[in-house]
């Protein structure tokens, strides 16, 4: 009789036991088709998102041409194609250097206004030849030699920061290294550092620029696209059309210009 009761008791225990293994498996399947269903509902969405904004980019394309002067690409692997008249460039007021005459009162409206917030800008840069970028990257190379380097490795070295005559940006006088007053007088031994990024004036400068037409050439994290490492320094005009919609859509200069060729 007692061994018979065991059996009883044995025998309901397996039942629940049983009950309690299919009702815990059935529970993670449940769970997992309702996580499948809820990651496949957010792909979907995402999915839909991303359509909507690359037709929002798309519809809102401005009508330009990528021959127009302000677009012009000049970069390590695009040479200049025809070296800027000396008639098209004008001083910028109270300076001695130059920049394409059209960009000068856009250019004039930025550093006010960049006063009025606070940070006085000072150019380090603007418009250089083809000779004269011969000679910068010269002479950079000659200082990696002295340091030991053979001319292939001082060669390499000097790309890293600066562009190969021919190839700089500089020569179409729409481009400008700037910084602010504070930051030259307090910087260390090279002014154009990456540091100066994390200055309230470069934010200003990188938040407003496209106020004004400009864009901030080599931004952080699109090296692969531009073939420049970031430079928070390096502005260049593209008019305030093209620039509100690259700034918009994080675009480079390079990604624009793509896009406007596939319309």
């Amino acid at each position: 009789m007692k061994r018979y009761v065991r059996f009883i008791v044995l025998g309901i225990a397996a039942i629940f036991i049983i009950y309690g293994i299919n009702r815990f498996v059935t529970q993670e399947v449940e769970d997992l088709n309702s996580q499948n269903y809820v990651a496949e509902e957010t792909r979907a969405s995402t999915e839909s998102t991303q359509t909507k904004k690359q037709q929002q980019a798309k519809d809102e394309l401005p009508d330009v041409s990528t021959k127009d002067w302000s677009l012009a690409l000049v970069g390590p692997e695009q040479p200049l194609e025809e070296d800027i008249s000396s008639e098209q460039l004008s001083y910028i007021p109270n300076t001695n250097m130059q920049l394409d005459k059209r960009i000068i009162e856009a250019y004039q409206e930025l550093s006010e206004d960049a006063q009025k917030a606070g940070y006085p800008l000072v150019i380090i840069s603007a418009y250089r030849s083809v000779d004269e970028q011969t000679q910068i990257f010269d002479r950079r190379v000659t200082q990696y030699e002295n340091q030991g380097m053979d001319e292939d490795q001082a060669t390499k070295k000097t790309k890293e920061t600066s562009t190969e005559p021919g190839h700089s940006e500089h020569h179409t006088g729409l481009a400008l290294d700037i910084v602010d007053e504070n930051w030259q007088q307090s910087s260390p031994q090279n002014v154009l550092e990456e540091e100066f990024g994390n200055e309230d004036s470069a934010k200003w400068l990188a938040e407003h620029a496209s106020d004004y037409g400009f864009i901030l050439r080599y931004p952080k994290g699109k090296d692969e696209i531009t073939q420049i490492s970031y430079e928070p320094w390096h502005f260049r005009y593209v008019g305030k059309e093209n620039a509100k919609y690259m700034e918009k859509y994080d675009l480079t200069l390079e990604e624009y210009l793509d896009q406007l060729n596939e319309k």
